[in-house]
């Protein structure tokens, strides 16, 4: 084991360290240098390909974003914090099915997650490819949305913004029916 010490395995934290100081502080091009070097220190940290992730996604560089959140999947596919950082992406991207297979393996992991249920809430109202080749929100997506929105307020009946989703997906589907009347 003491020969692995000095092959890049485990560093001393301190990159990590500055890393995400640096990410705090908005300087996403620093902190991805620093982090950069964390996950070269320590391949399988990952909280290190966690914040390189999320320095990517501020770099809006979202394609080493999805790399360093799948990296940090690979580490454990059993936590929830990599699959909504990379729903997060696919949804920055406008990417509906990859954001919703995403959160909906974390409600599946985690049924009471309630950022996984607001944002499956928030995916489901994202315009997306129709049959007929438009772009639109279909009623089951808002049907969907509610649902989701539904079971979160559920689980935090006095939480301020899954109430005014709540209420602006059903706006929506109100409006969506009087428009088809």
């Amino acid at each position: 084991m003491a020969l692995l010490a000095g092959c890049g395995g485990g560093g001393d934290g301190k990159s990590l360290a500055q890393g995400k100081a640096l990410l705090a502080e908005g300087k996403y091009e620093a902190a991805a240098a620093e982090l950069s070097k964390a996950t070269a220190e320590d391949r399988n940290s990952m909280e290190a390909w966690l914040n390189l992730g999320h320095a990517y996604r501020g770099l809006k560089r979202y394609d080493n974003a999805l790399s360093a959140y799948v990296a940090a999947k690979k580490i454990d596919r059993h936590s929830i914090i990599p699959h909504l950082a990379h729903a997060k992406v696919q949804m920055d991207l406008g990417n509906v099915e990859q954001a919703t297979t995403e959160l909906n393996l974390v409600v599946e992991m985690d049924p009471k997650n309630l950022e996984g249920l607001v944002l499956l809430g928030r995916v489901s109202q994202i315009p997306a490819k129709q049959p007929d080749g438009t772009m639109a929100v279909s009623q089951a997506s808002l049907e969907r949305a509610e649902l989701n929105l539904q079971a979160a307020a559920t689980l935090a009946p006095q939480n301020a913004e899954v109430k005014a989703e709540l209420e602006s997906v059903r706006a929506k589907r109100a409006e969506l029916k009087a428009g088809k009347k």
